[in-house]
């Protein structure tokens, strides 16, 4: 039954850590006073002082996980049958979700606001926004995919 809510909001987590993988930036910090900028996006963290690169590290990982979440979101879709193997992949997805958002804030934190003017935090992107949209609408899927099979089972009680 592709046309459950669930499947919808899977369909959203999918389309949501596509675009972090689209190179959409996650973070960036600029400082016009020093005519400095660090971009980070899903493959790299990029500072740049002008227009010369002054470091270029990369942050593969978050792409990485996000191409797997798409992956397993799409996978999960098809599985509609088998609502305790969907449970369990949006399980593993919302481990995965979580993994990255914590690259990110590691990448953020810890990588790019000490690189010039720690004081000045940075803001974040819409790859940030899309993974926080992707983190809850993959929970809210799973709610729907537990209520389904809750259902499912009470009424084999029934009979």
């Amino acid at each position: 039954m592709l046309q459950r809510i669930q499947t919808l909001l899977l369909a959203v987590v999918a389309v949501a850590m596509a675009a972090v993988t689209a190179s959409l930036p996650i973070w960036e910090k600029s400082s016009a006073s020093l005519n400095e900028k660090v971009r980070l996006t899903a493959f790299n963290l990029e500072h740049l002082k002008g227009e010369a690169t002054v470091s270029n590290n990369s942050t593969a990982v978050i792409g990485i996980l996000a191409i797997i979440v798409v992956c397993i979101a799409i996978f999960s879709i098809t599985q509609y049958k088998k609502r305790v193997l969907q449970m369990t992949l949006g399980l593993i997805n919302s481990v995965l979700i979580a993994i990255s958002l914590g690259i990110i804030f590691y990448q953020v934190f810890k990588v790019g606001v000490p690189m010039f003017e720690p004081e000045v935090q940075g803001n974040y992107g819409a790859g940030f926004i899309a993974a926080v949209v992707a983190m809850l609408a993959n929970m809210i899927a799973n709610r729907f995919i537990r209520r389904d099979e809750m259902l499912v089972k009470s009424s084999d009680r029934m009979r």
